[in-house]
């Protein structure tokens, strides 16, 4: 067994030993179960009123999802979310989201 199909079955072994980490994710037509690695909620102030994002990791087996673009987007735990960034390594892909619609060229 190679290293990316170990670090691959040790994803599954922690997101089914640990379901509160657990978590679906959604890109075009392909479904993983992945591991939700952090969670932070942010207050932001604009011209109007204070509102609110969400930021997140989420970590999943490159062989069942594609590399999103970033910007596309996905969905996690059944909430639309954009994707800020994604690294592949070891097998596993490492998506970087948010639910607020990043601007282009940042």
């Amino acid at each position: 067994m190679g290293i990316e199909s170990e670090m691959q079955a040790a994803l599954a072994n922690i997101a089914s030993e640990h379901s509160d980490l657990s978590v679906t994710v959604k890109y075009r037509n392909q479904t993983a179960t992945g591991v939700r690695v952090l969670t932070d909620k942010r207050s932001d102030l604009d011209d109007r009123m204070l509102r609110g994002s969400e930021y997140g990791t989420v970590r999943v087996s490159a062989a069942k999802i594609a590399e999103p673009d970033r910007g596309a987007h996905i969905k996690v735990g059944g909430v639309q979310v954009y994707v800020e960034d994604c690294r592949t390594s070891g097998g596993l892909r490492v998506i970087e989201y948010s639910t607020t619609n990043p601007v282009e060229g940042v």
